[in-house]
């Protein structure tokens, strides 16, 4: 079983969580956690060089369980999850892999909830392969390319250079050789529809600028709404107990369903 060296940073859960395993479609075995007890459901994707139990997700997935049953995992190419990293092109399995558990867990509703490239996994989800009840995008770039940041041209070092393959690995991602140019999180949103699309976006994302959510948004169909923050930050900078019950309250309020609070 892969084992990433960040795993001894990993948060311990303080309220029960069962650990489950899945199979995508493709043959790879994903592992994650299952926490709460409430009806409705959220699959829940993280970035790169992300895991379930990396500390601020680990937190936030906590936080989300007061209010749905969360499924958080490995996504493949991370923690102790099997595959290869694909940066949100195959990553399209193991979101219905885990959304299909869900549903096998008996959840009428379910959404899929994603950060960076968990975001650009749950956009190319819904609008390729569907049946999700509502999609949250965290922090995800509309396109990939023509990003000038300095965050984004380290990332492009690490994943591109053998140099920055090699430290990946010693950290436990592990990459695809190839990438397959998969269509981009803007040229496919549109599809989502009629399915309900949140965008969260930072003001003051060190990633990707504003545009990217805006790129979205006016592609995405209805219903659609876009949440933009003036201090967010990129992803799991944002994860906050506050942000968690906002996110919480959006989808029900989508659902039309009593707020339980």
């Amino acid at each position: 079983m892969p084992r990433s060296p960040m795993t001894a940073l990993s948060h311990r859960f303080a309220s029960p969580a069962e650990p489950f395993s899945v199979r995508t479609s493709d043959g790879v075995r994903l592992l994650g956690s299952r926490l709460g007890h409430a009806d409705p459901a959220v699959v829940f994707c993280h970035g790169f060089m992300g895991w379930h139990r990396k500390p601020r997700v680990g937190l936030f997935v906590e936080e989300l369980s007061r209010w749905f049953t969360v499924f958080a995992f490995d996504m493949r190419g991370h923690g102790r999850s099997g595959g290869l990293c694909t940066f949100g092109d195959a990553e399209v399995r193991d979101v219905e892999a885990v959304l299909d558990h869900a549903r096998g867990d008996g959840h009428a509703l379910v959404a899929t909830v994603g950060a960076s490239m968990g975001g650009i996994a749950v956009i190319r989800h819904a609008a390729l392969t569907g049946g999700v009840d509502a999609v949250v995008s965290i922090s995800v770039p509309a396109r990939w390319q023509g990003h000038a940041s300095a965050a984004v041209r380290r990332m492009q070092w690490f994943t591109t250079t053998w140099q920055g393959r090699r430290l990946c690995r010693a950290a436990g991602v592990r990459l695809a050789t190839a990438w397959n140019d998969p269509e981009a999180p803007e040229d496919v949103i549109g599809k989502i529809a009629p399915t309900p699309v949140l965008i969260v976006h930072g003001r003051d994302n060190h990633y990707f600028d504003e545009d990217e959510a805006w790129r979205l948004y006016r592609r995405a169909g209805e219903p659609k709404r876009l949440l933009l923050a003036s201090r967010f930050g990129h992803a799991e900078d944002g994860f906050t107990p506050s942000f968690a019950e906002r996110i919480a309250r959006m989808l029900y309020q989508t659902w039309e369903l009593p707020w339980p609070g």
